[in-house]
């Protein structure tokens, strides 16, 4: 299509359609910066230990010279009590310190593996997009904090129109294409605080927090426009597509079955309209 954007993929790897863009942090980075804390805390714990003892040591040679046991020198008291700690230092790192970090290297990759599997089992391996479930999970969170604070709440179902048509003339490869520029094209159109995933198959839902259904509408009406006039690129050329969405708004009180039923039946509403549609519920 002359004027319009094109966008280009390799599938299956898409990185660019990752997962919203309130996602966080990096984990990794953020485990190591634990580690060195923790590395420096046990650190100086042992500093800590050796000063005692040194302390110690001191006012035990004070109350031997005191005694007329210990030789008359502070400077001979002092150097024993130094060569002391400083003869323990290796010890105490042995005993004390390189178990505590060793413990905590590996608690640090546990945590590490394990919010790399949290990750994993909410995205979808495809697009790099939230899951069904991990949409899923997001929605509910909104609309806990939607109902706690009296916010609105807005949800968008959209579902790529004549999908089938897709794979059955150019194949599955070319449908995931499709798919992973999509995910691309949605990431790039919401905004920071929103969430989109793929519900399944060629469905997305989108979550708009803090966001009543007229302005929402202005925003999903928006995509349908960019995506009706993007070509997406295929290995056998450039196809259009279009999409229909449904538009729907939480109601206080109801459940997620409730919200997504009938976000659902917007979305169908808009498929008997003609297709390349918004239409709300």
């Amino acid at each position: 299509m002359a004027g319009t954007e094109q966008i280009a993929v390799e599938v299956p790897r898409a990185p660019e359609a990752g997962l919203p863009r309130s996602e966080p942090t990096d984990v990794v980075s953020e485990t190591l910066g634990e580690g060195e804390s923790g590395a420096t805390g046990a650190i100086s714990v042992v500093i800590s230990v050796v000063a005692v003892i040194f302390g110690v040591e001191l006012l035990v040679m004070a109350a031997l010279r005191y005694l007329g046991h210990a030789p008359a020198s502070a400077s001979v008291i002092v150097l024993d009590a130094a060569l002391l700690a400083l003869v323990s230092s290796p010890i105490l790192y042995v005993v004390v310190l390189r178990p505590i970090r060793r413990e905590h290297h590996i608690r640090v990759l546990a945590e590490q593996r394990a919010a790399m599997l949290g990750r994993l089992a909410m995205t979808d391996w495809l697009t790099q997009l939230l899951n069904r479930h991990g949409i899923e999970v997001a929605t509910l969170e909104a609309m806990a904090i939607s109902e706690r604070y009296r916010r609105p709440l807005t949800v968008a179902l959209l579902d790529i129109d004549r999908f089938k048509a897709v794979n059955d003339r150019h194949g599955h490869d070319a449908g995931d294409r499709v798919l992973v520029q999509l995910a691309r094209v949605l990431s790039r159109e919401i905004r920071t605080p929103d969430k989109v995933g793929r519900y399944g198959g060629e469905e997305f839902l989108l979550v708009f927090p803090e966001t009543p259904i007229e302005a929402a509408l202005s925003l999903v009406r928006r995509i349908r426009r960019v995506v009706s006039e993007n070509d997406f690129e295929l290995e056998s050329g450039r196809i259009e597509l279009t999409v229909s969405i449904g538009v729907t708004e939480f109601r206080p009180g109801e459940n997620l079955r409730a919200l997504l039923s009938r976000v659902d039946s917007a979305m169908y509403d808009a498929k008997r309209s003609g297709r390349n549609r918004v239409e709300s519920r």
